[in-house]
């Protein structure tokens, strides 16, 4: 039967990607559901803090990450991909949605006037920290289509269970940001990860915990599911096992990475993946798997770098926000195949509606991924109002050193993209194409472009009611030198 099964699926995958290129065309008005009866299960791992230098695509090479680069290998990778936001929840929201901050209202973690009063010149808006009921989520797209749906991992967005978000199966889905520790059981100061299903193994690490329950859901399910697996790693507390920690030594001492027990973590999180793809192959279910693999933010700066790119989580520059994504579907999509596509998170809800319901738009990623074509012109746009104040380890510094990120908001159209500071009013405007490291600010030297990204900028904020920090703050004092600003102008560089 799974053989016959597996056999009316192939059937079903060649025609749409015979038809997929008229799906689009002016005269097709009618939504014939072409993807109804492709009906691959969909594994979608998120990792945590997880920068677009820390694993081995896109030329990276500080990390070795043979499991994520033969995932990659077995799909697309989509090397120009974005989150939504800079940090956890935001991001986490928009890919449960499809929307952006700016619609759903979650800006931030926690509170979105963090730091010293004093210090800030605006009053951000009142941060959500739930989301919002009523809102669809990709689990309700789901199970709206008849699969089974589970997530085992991080939440972070509120303490409503996901079962009221559409999601059937729920275990280790804490509302908390991350672990108290990645060793059973999980515990440190009276503080426990709660909401764990099975039975754990003394010291164990929390990523073989989860990949294990991941496992076991995958071997008792019959197809079609939706298994979403957001793990905590690699987000602090920075842990791993003491002789992995060992093997990486010697390359933090030369100065080849930042931190040992980060790479043992990242080593340890692409082991896992490894022995998920192993689990679906041995199950019959590889084939017509949708794996997708995405972060939810970029590299935390002190353990990790994200050079050649500017800035790291909470930043809106390419560090904070610039993303691995890979889709691997070994039955529908080409292998080992690059897309350069200016892509976010959030467009994953709308390639999940295509393969249940619609008909893939020329831009959506599930075509993009299918069809291996390139959309020419995306425009992305990022808002974070919010303040975010220095990483613990630099706060012993003076304090105009203290913002890591400030009210802003930022537009990618084409090649190019505006950072508006919201505080001083100053767009910085970078040429991704020949300096991705956002070095040269050309802001001052092509002020049409810088105009026009502004404006498209403006209007967008205006179109989704988008919360803003336009109020002073009375409790500004910054005293004889006021905090950097992390937005600002800097001095133009012209290229040869």
């Amino acid at each position: 039967m799974q053989n016959k099964t597996a056999a009316v699926n192939r059937i079903w995958i060649i025609t749409l990607l015979i038809l997929i290129p008229g799906l689009t065309s002016a005269s097709n008005h009618t939504k014939q559901p072409v993807l109804d009866k492709v009906r691959p299960n969909v594994l979608l791992i998120l990792a945590d803090d997880l920068g677009i230098m820390d694993t081995g695509l896109n030329g990276a090479t500080q990390y070795p990450t043979p499991n994520i680069d033969r995932l990659a290998a077995s799909g697309v990778s989509f090397t120009q991909a974005y989150t939504n936001a800079a940090n956890c929840a935001p991001s986490r929201a928009s890919l449960m949605t499809g929307l952006t901050p700016a619609e759903h209202g979650i800006l931030t973690v926690a509170n979105s006037a963090r730091g010293k009063s004093q210090l800030r010149k605006l009053i951000p808006p009142v941060n959500k920290t739930e989301l919002e009921p009523g809102l669809t989520t990709i689990a309700d797209l789901f199970k709206s289509a008849g699969y089974q749906t589970a997530v085992i991992g991080k939440w972070h967005l509120g303490k409503t269970a996901p079962t009221e978000y559409g999601f059937q199966y729920v275990n280790a889905a804490s509302h908390l940001g991350h672990p108290p520790s990645y060793f059973y059981p999980y515990s440190k100061n009276k503080r426990q990860l709660e909401g764990l299903k099975g039975d754990g193994i003394q010291g164990e690490h929390l990523t073989d915990r989860i990949t294990r329950e991941a496992i076991r859901y995958i071997h008792s399910r019959q197809d079609p599911f939706l298994l979403y697996l957001p793990y905590y790693a690699v987000h602090t507390p920075i842990e791993a096992y003491p002789g992995e920690i060992a093997k990486h030594k010697g390359r933090q001492v030369k100065g080849e990475i930042k931190n040992a027990a980060y790479a043992a973590m990242i080593a340890r999180l692409d082991a896992n993946i490894g022995k998920l793809l192993t689990a679906l192959q041995q199950s019959g279910k590889r084939d017509n798997t949708l794996v997708v693999f995405a972060s939810d933010n970029g590299g935390y700066e002190p353990v990790t770098s994200s050079l050649p790119y500017r800035g790291a989580k909470s930043t809106l520059y390419e560090g904070g926000i610039r993303t691995p994504l890979v889709l691997s579907w070994p039955a529908a999509i080409p292998k080992d195949t690059a897309n350069a596509t200016p892509v976010q998170l959030s467009d994953l809800f709308n390639a999940f509606k295509s393969l249940l319901h619609r008909f893939p738009a020329p831009d959506n990623l599930l075509s993009l991924a299918l069809q291996q074509k390139q959309a020419s012109d995306r425009t992305l746009f990022w808002h974070a109002p919010v303040y975010m104040q220095q990483y613990a380890p630099f706060r012993g510094l003076p304090h105009y050193s203290y913002w890591k990120h400030t009210p802003a908001s930022a537009v990618r159209k084409g090649k190019y993209k505006l950072i508006h500071n919201k505080e001083t009013g100053a767009n910085l405007l970078f040429d991704l194409s020949v300096d991705p490291g956002e070095q040269h600010d050309l802001a001052q030297l092509k002020p049409a472009i810088t105009s026009q990204l502004f404006q498209i900028l403006t209007q967008w904020l205006t179109d989704t009611h988008a919360p803003l920090a336009d109020q002073p703050n009375p409790d500004y004092s910054p005293g004889p030198a006021p905090p950097i600003q992390i937005y600002q102008p800097m001095t133009i560089q012209i290229r040869d």
